[in-house]
């Protein structure tokens, strides 16, 4: 297992994808970072929501992680690298547990750079507006640390959703379905059923200031049972089928 981790890690160093997904996290959260910054009067911009609002940016790593678990795994069917990796190491469980892993480091180091760019950036912002920085300590540690697990756990999602669909493209069009058309859609149409839905029950492990979302702890729970059963599918999955 410990072999097989590193190779998976160095297959994540070696190519450009994970550099690309970590300047787009980068990229997209501090763009929401100025638009949240400017859009504002001031007045309402030095109310901490507005702020966690605008802190809430760091979202925007979750996605980019999610990516990173699902290319991950798809880029090996796609390019047939799937089969000298079981050549080398037979036991399947041993070969996804590494890529899922992996994912999820890959998806720690994503969120920390979106967390770093989204305070740093947010900070920036607030001392050009002349704001004072308002959002307490219990809420800045949700943000922060909650944001690095969520993009954790939502790259495992990613990867076991990849080796899940297996087709690259028809995976990336799944998760952006879901993501921008699903988990909107219902929690706008039925919150209380909603909030159940891995999306938000990241938010509600952020502590974004939103009606009707799962306490931060509650989120955690849905988060990794949702994480949990998307691994449990993937080990039948490729315990039963060809590659």
């Amino acid at each position: 297992m410990t072999a097989q981790l590193r190779s998976e890690l160095l297959k994540l160093r070696t190519t450009r994808t994970m550099a690309l997904l970590m300047l787009g996290a980068a990229a997209l959260t501090l763009f929401a970072i100025c638009v949240e910054g400017i859009s504002p009067a001031t007045g309402k911009l030095a109310q901490e929501q507005t702020q966690r609002e605008l802190l809430s940016a760091v979202t925007s790593g979750v996605l980019f992680a999610t990516f990173a678990g699902l290319l991950a795994v798809t880029s090996e069917f796609r390019y047939g690298t799937i089969r000298p990796t079981l050549l080398i190491e037979p036991r399947r469980r041993v070969v996804l547990m590494a890529k899922l892993a992996a994912a999820a480091l890959a998806g720690i180091v994503i969120g920390a750079v979106s967390v770093a760019v989204a305070f740093g950036g947010g900070s920036a912002v607030l001392a050009v507006r002349g704001v004072d920085f308002a959002v307490n300590g219990p809420h800045s540690l949700e943000l922060g640390l909650g944001a690095v697990a969520v993009a954790a756990l939502s790259a495992v999602i990613g990867a076991a959703v990849g080796a899940l669909i297996r087709n690259q493209s028809g995976a990336i069009l799944a998760l952006v379905i879901y993501a921008f058309v699903v988990d909107a859609v219902l929690f706008a149409a039925i919150p209380s059923l909603g909030r159940f839905l891995p999306g938000k029950a990241g938010d509600a492990l952020l502590g974004r200031p939103v009606d009707h979302l799962l306490a931060p702890g509650a989120g955690a729970i849905v988060l990794a049972l949702w994480a949990l059963a998307f691994v449990v599918a993937t080990t039948l999955r490729i315990s039963r089928s060809d590659v």
